[in-house]
């Protein structure tokens, strides 16, 4: 199954869900995954020498945190 397909089954499937609790919990395991992620690139970017600044990192989070609460 392709990603847009796959994005559209999921999103029909959420939109059926009348639980706030069940909504919660997509939610924080959508937040870990792209955590997990973030996480995977940081120890990536590590091996390979991409280093970052703590203001460097600090803006990228942010960065990243208003894109993911504008979404």
């Amino acid at each position: 199954m392709n990603a847009e397909k796959l994005k559209l089954n999921l999103i029909q499937r959420v939109m059926k869900i009348e639980k706030t609790a069940t909504l919660e919990r997509i939610e924080d395991l959508i937040i870990q995954e792209e955590m997990q992620a973030r996480f995977k690139e940081s120890l990536e970017d590590i091996k390979e020498g991409r280093v970052h600044s703590l203001e460097e990192f600090k803006q990228m989070n942010e960065k990243w945190w208003k894109e993911r609460a504008s979404k």
